[in-house]
């Protein structure tokens, strides 16, 4: 038998068992280096930002309608006229004093002169009164006179006791005429002053025929029709005072509370471009079943305004440098608003309280410090105790809250 076969598979054998060991040996620091990448893998880079401080503006948005800062109603003074002329139309712009319309005035023309008539005969009244007062003061005078002769006569006896007596009447009787001469004049006076009434009355009612606008403003409506009879206290005219518009809108009592007179307001008018305006008058009460109080703005640029065309506002209530972080770090767990902070590469979900939103960020009133670091996106993606490697924003734009970054992304997945 052949003796280098038989130990020839023994050598394979060796051969085979030695490159087996070689093998092992050279491929135990290429698994440990597969372990470190696996390591690296389960820590994903996401973005955060600091929590800092920034001035934030308190926002109420409101809708409603504009209408006339203050209406002004133009009727009929006096009822039973005819309307024969009409001098203003909607929209005008109208003077204080300017003639809206006329009403036939030969009615109160003629009652004017049946008051300067009954003027003239109080007058006249009055003279004859006058002179009938005159008149029985002569006679008065005459009569005292012949009555203190005669006193002193009859003291010497040289006059009768009835003598005495008939001058002494004569006297009572012509101081008598007197005094009624007297309440004759007062009387024709107080003629003469309610004839004066009856004609000022009737002077005013003609001046009434001549219908005329009241304040400065624009005519917003005319009900008046020639040939219609006025009737007192039934509108002839509407009118915009001063042809100033302003908004009404109304804003439920939790927000009510928040907005102050002179608070500063952004308007939004249909079909007009932008506007700016201010709180000018806040309804004292608040509608006892829709809740919803009403706040008056005044508008600073008038040009385009017209009553009844619908705006939206917003109405800055206050204004405040306060902690905050975007919109989007933020999010809601079993009903607690939460950030997902991020300490030495790990993150830690905390509970926080709210503020206002401003222009993309969320105020925190607690629960942060000022430079702490979040997540800018924060989700379901991580829970407190999780790995992560932070890295700042890019510097080219900020992302607008709820929108993943790119390395947001490439975490999420690398996380999942």
């Amino acid at each position: 038998m052949n003796t280098d076969a038989l130990h020839r598979p023994r050598a394979t054998l060796r051969i085979a068992v030695a490159c087996a060991l070689a093998l092992a040996t050279t491929g135990q620091p290429l698994l440990a280096q597969e372990a470190d990448q696996s390591a690296a893998v389960a820590a994903p880079t996401v973005t955060v930002v600091p929590a800092t401080m920034t001035q934030v503006t308190q926002i109420v948005s409101a809708s409603g309608g504009l209408l006339a800062r203050e209406d002004v109603v133009v009727s009929a003074r006096v009822s039973g006229a005819e309307i024969v002329e009409l001098s203003a139309d909607i929209g005008d712009a109208v003077a204080k004093g300017d003639i809206l319309a006329r009403l036939n005035d030969q009615t109160l023309t003629a009652q004017l002169q049946q008051g300067d008539a009954n003027f003239a005969a109080a007058g006249a009244t009055i003279a004859q009164a006058e002179g009938q007062l005159a008149s029985a003061d002569a006679n008065a005078r005459q009569a005292n006179t012949a009555l203190d002769r005669n006193v002193k006569l009859s003291q010497d006896g040289a006059v009768s006791q009835s003598a005495l007596d008939q001058a002494q009447a004569t006297a009572d009787g012509a101081n008598a005429a007197v005094k009624t001469a007297q309440a004759a004049i007062a009387a024709a006076n107080a003629q003469q002053a309610q004839a004066q009434a009856s004609r000022d009355i009737a002077a005013l009612n003609l001046s009434w025929a001549t219908v005329t606008a009241p304040v400065d403003g624009i005519i917003a409506d005319r009900t008046a029709r020639l040939g219609d009879l006025s009737a007192t206290g039934t509108a002839m005219f509407d009118m915009i005072r001063d042809g100033v518009i302003e908004v009404e809108f109304e804003i439920v009592e939790t927000d009510l509370v928040k907005v102050g007179a002179g608070d500063p307001v952004s308007i939004r008018v249909a079909g007009l471009p932008p506007r700016n305006g201010i709180v000018r008058r806040i309804s004292p009460q608040v509608d006892p079943v829709s809740r919803l109080g009403t706040v008056r703005v005044s508008i600073d640029d008038q040009s385009g305004l017209r009553v009844g065309i619908f705006a939206s506002a917003d109405i800055q209530t206050a204004q405040r440098m306060a902690l905050t972080v975007p919109v989007s770090a933020v999010t809601t767990t079993g009903g607690d608003s939460v950030v997902q902070k991020v300490v030495d590469g790990t993150v830690e979900q905390t509970i926080v309280a709210l503020g206002v939103v401003s222009d993309g960020l969320r105020e925190i009133t607690s629960g942060l410090a000022e430079g702490d670091d979040v997540l800018l996106r924060a989700g379901a993606f991580f829970r407190t105790g999780d790995k992560v490697t932070p890295v700042p924003p890019p510097t080219t734009a900020t992302p607008a809250a709820g929108t993943l970054t790119s390395t947001d992304t490439a975490a999420v997945e690398a996380s999942e």
